[in-house]
C-alpha cells in the first residue's frame, strides 16, 4: 500500500520533504525514513499548515507549521517525525485546528498542545500556546474520560465516556452552544454543554458544531451566515443546540468551514450549508436544507476539508469535489469541482483523510 497527497503545501504539510504553493494531482509520500507503513495508517487530521498522521500501533507522526507548538516538536519539519512524547500512551483519534492539535488514547485520556490563545486547548489562560503535548485534566464532574474530539478554527468540542459534551475556545458566535449570556472572558476554559447526552458523533467547523445523537437526531449551532447550521440564515448565529433533522440510520456528521454533512449506514450522504465552491456536491435551491447529493451513493468513509470533500465507496472508488484553488480536490487543475467527481480512478483506495486545504488517500 501507499500513501498520496495533494493540494497546498506551503508549509510542507504534505510529507513529501518540500513546500510548495500546491500539488495539484495526487503524489506519493515517500515513508523510507520513517517508521510509519502505509498499510497502518488509521486516521489523518491537518489544520492551517501542519498534518498529524495516526498508526495502528496508536504512534502519532507530524509535518509542517509549529508556529505555535502544533506539532507537538521543538521545531518545523518537512518529514514525517514521530511525536515522541505520545509514545507511551497507544492514541486512538487525533484531531487539527487551524494552528493547534488533539489526541485521544485508548484508555480515555486526551491530550492536546498548539496555540491555546482562545483557551482552545482548554488548558488555563495563562498558558498561550505549549509545543508539549499535555494532558487536558478535568472534574471528574465534567468527565471521566474521553472518546472524541473535533477541532476547529478556534475551537474544540469533546464527547465524554458517558456521551456528554465538552467545549472549549472562542464562543463569541455560539460555536460552544452554552447559551445567549456567554462571555469570552469567561474565567471557565472548559465548559459542559447543558442538556445533551447520548452524544455519538461531532464535528466543529469554523464557527459551528454539530452533533448526532444516538436516536439520529442532529443538532447544531453557532455561526449560521451560510445556513451550515441546517436552518435558514436568517438566524445569524445560534448560542444553543438547535435540532435541524432526525433520521434513522445516521452514521456521523462532518464540518467544512462553513458547510455541514451527513453519513448513513448505508452510504447516502446528505450536505447542507454554503455552496459557493460546488462544496454541496449538488445545485441546491434552498441550501441550508439537509438533502442527499443525487449522484453519490454507497458510501463508507466521508472527510469535509475547509471547502473540499472526499468520499469513498464500498468499491474502494474516490470521489472529491468543492473548492480546488490549491489542488485539494486533486483533479490536476484549479477549478472548482461542484459534482462528485472520480480521482485516482485506475487505484483502488482503502482510505481518505480531507485536512484543511489538503488531502490524503492510502491505496493498495
Amino acid at each position: 500500500m501507499s500513501l498520496y497527497c495533494w493540494g497546498a503545501n506551503s508549509y510542507g504539510q504534505l510529507g513529501l520533504g518540500r513546500s510548495s504553493e500546491q500539488e495539484l494531482e495526487p503524489k506519493e509520500v515517500s515513508l523510507k525514513d520513517c517508521d510509519l507503513k502505509a498499510d497502518e495508517i488509521v486516521s489523518v487530521a491537518g489544520g492551517a499548515g501542519h498534518t498529524l498522521i495516526l498508526d495502528d500501533k496508536g504512534f502519532v507522526y507530524c509535518c509542517g507549521w509549529n508556529s505555535k507548538g502544533q506539532l507537538g516538536l521543538s521545531d518545523d519539519t518537512l518529514k514525517l517525525t514521530q511525536i515522541e512524547i505520545l509514545r507511551g500512551f497507544k492514541i486512538v483519534h487525533v484531531s487539527c485546528g487551524w494552528d493547534f492539535s488533539a489526541a485521544v488514547s485508548e484508555c480515555g485520556k486526551q491530550f492536546v498542545w498548539g496555540n491555546n490563545g482562545n483557551t482552545q486547548l482548554g488548558l488555563s489562560k495563562s498558558i498561550t500556546c505549549t509545543g508539549i503535548p499535555s494532558r487536558l485534566q478535568v472534574s471528574q464532574k465534567l468527565a471521566t474520560g474521553f472518546r472524541h474530539v473535533s477541532c476547529g478554527l478556534r475551537h474544540c468540542a469533546m464527547i465524554t465516556k458517558d456521551g456528554g459534551l465538552l467545549v472549549a475556545g472562542a464562543g463569541s458566535k455560539g460555536q460552544l452552544g452554552l447559551g445567549d449570556n456567554y462571555d469570552d472572558n469567561n474565567y471557565l476554559s472548559i465548559c459542559k454543554v447543558p442538556d445533551l447526552e447520548d452524544v455519538i458523533s461531532v464535528a466543529s467547523g469554523q464557527h459551528h458544531t454539530i452533533v448526532l445523537k444516538e436516536n439520529g437526531t442532529v443538532l447544531s449551532w453557532g455561526e449560521n451566515k451560510f445556513g451550515q447550521l441546517g436552518v435558514d440564515p436568517n438566524v445569524a448565529n445560534s448560542f444553543v443546540p438547535l435540532e435541524v433533522f432526525s433520521q434513522e440510520g445516521l452514521k456521523s456528521v462532518h464540518a467544512g468551514w462553513s458547510h455541514s454533512a451527513a453519513l448513513t449506514e448505508s452510504g447516502d450522504v446528505f450536505t447542507w450549508g454554503r455552496n459557493t465552491y460546488g462544496q454541496l456536491g449538488a445545485d441546491r435551491e434552498v441550501p441550508y436544507k439537509p438533502e442527499k447529493i443525487p449522484t453519490l451513493k454507497n458510501v463508507t468513509q466521508l472527510s469535509l476539508g475547509s471547502e473540499h470533500n472526499l468520499a469513498l465507496t464500498n468499491d474502494g472508488k474516490l470521489y472529491s469535489w468543492g473548492w480546488n484553488e490549491h489542488g485539494s480536490c486533486g483533479s490536476g487543475g484549479k477549478t472548482d469541482v461542484k459534482i462528485p467527481t472520480q480521482i485516482l480512478a485506475n487505484k483502488r483506495v482503502k482510505s481518505v483523510f480531507a485536512c484543511t486545504g489538503s488531502s490524503f488517500a492510502v491505496v493498495e
